[in-house]
């Protein structure tokens, strides 16, 4: 029988490595990918993606088979390496493990991982994983006492690792983040002291020195930023999408034609676009959608939650729903409970780049 199958794979190898010479399009590409990916051949797959991507850039269907073959990998290797800690636990596999799994945004198992480590053999090493990972855990949610505890790791690190850039950087990276322009240029300095005469960190350490004046001290900016839950740049991130937006009002125009729909509401920054009620009714569905989402994000984050994927209300009013992306928000109420359809409608809603130039009421 494998003899049988291996011969039947060869055969589908070939008539799509053939496919693909007659017609180089990005399906043919996709599926000779897979071919090798079900052949057990990730590498290989990853290589045809790669190829297909180089012929036509930003193609939607090999950038999902390219990224699900990276993701299975790094689930392989994960099995792997949790065989390799039962059997002989040291330093390295503990590293692996943890940076594969803040590959996968996977912060929480991370930090378990990273924790154990520091357990079973304490170090700066350890110390420094463990920064890493809350300087992730900081960036995903935003939660002050996440991104307090990653300064305080990176000054156990900066004692432990004489001269060693690292702990600099992660502390760089995480100042500039949050906005903390003062301590942002004080480790550009060190950084320099380490290297001195890198053209880049000279070029960022003056632009740095422009910027300090009035600048919020670490735990301000902290606080500033759980509260808003934006960190400096993100405006700029988000704009830079705009090439990308569709509307949304058909999606919105027919929630709210269904029955026992009351309202539906897209939000995005101080835009919301309503549909169902009218006029200041309208305006006052938008600001209370946009008060449910602030507070459920204000309030998860200071919980050490994360970021608020979906909130449910309910009542003798009905339910409310709201899906929240990083950017955008999604919220529908309606009679009685909400059904599976309409929350999926909702998450079509959230995260999207929408065109909002008017304000539909």
């Amino acid at each position: 029988m494998k003899l049988v199958r291996r011969m039947l794979s060869h055969n589908r190898l070939r008539q799509a490595r053939k496919r693909l010479m007659t017609d180089p399009s990005p399906t043919a590409y996709a599926a000779l990918a897979r071919e090798h990916a079900w052949d057990g051949e990730s590498e290989e797959a990853l290589r045809v993606c790669g190829e297909g991507l180089i012929a036509y850039p930003g193609n939607p269907e090999l950038q999902r088979l390219a990224e699900r073959t990276r993701r299975a990998n790094r689930e392989d290797r994960l099995g792997e390496l949790k065989r390799e800690l039962r059997e002989a636990p040291r330093p390295a596999i503990y590293s692996e493990m943890c940076s594969v799994l803040l590959e996968t945004d996977q912060t929480m198992r991370a930090e378990e991982c990273a924790q154990a480590w520091l357990s079973a053999h304490p170090g700066p090493e350890a110390t420094l994983m463990l920064a890493r990972v809350f300087v992730a855990r900081f960036l995903s949610d935003r939660g002050r006492d996440a991104g307090q505890r990653a300064f305080d790791l990176l000054s156990e690190c900066e004692q432990q690792l004489d001269r060693d850039p690292r702990p600099w950087k992660l502390r760089l990276e995480l100042a500039s983040a949050i906005g903390a322009w003062t301590e942002a240029r004080r480790v550009a300095s060190q950084l320099l002291e380490l290297d001195p005469g890198d053209p880049v960190l000279e070029g960022r350490f003056r632009k740095l020195s422009a910027l300090q004046e009035g600048a919020p001290s670490i735990s301000k900016a902290l606080r500033d930023v759980e509260r808003t839950g934006k960190l400096v740049g993100d405006d700029q991130r988000h704009s830079r999408g705009d090439s990308a937006k569709r509307d949304v009002r058909p999606l919105l125009q027919s929630l709210a034609a269904e029955t026992g729909v009351n309202a539906v509401v897209y939000l995005r920054g101080s835009t919301g676009l309503v549909q169902g009620p009218k006029g200041a009714t309208a305006e006052r569905s938008a600001r209370a959608m946009r008060k449910i989402v602030k507070t459920g994000r204000t309030t998860a984050r200071r919980l050490g939650l994360g970021q608020v994927s979906s909130i449910s209300l309910e009542g003798n009013f009905g339910s409310i729903a709201v899906v929240s992306g990083e950017m955008d928000a999604g919220a529908i109420w309606c009679s009685g409970k909400l059904p599976r359809s309409r929350e999926q409608a909702l998450m079509n809603l959230a995260g999207v780049e929408a065109d909002t130039d008017e304000v539909q009421s």
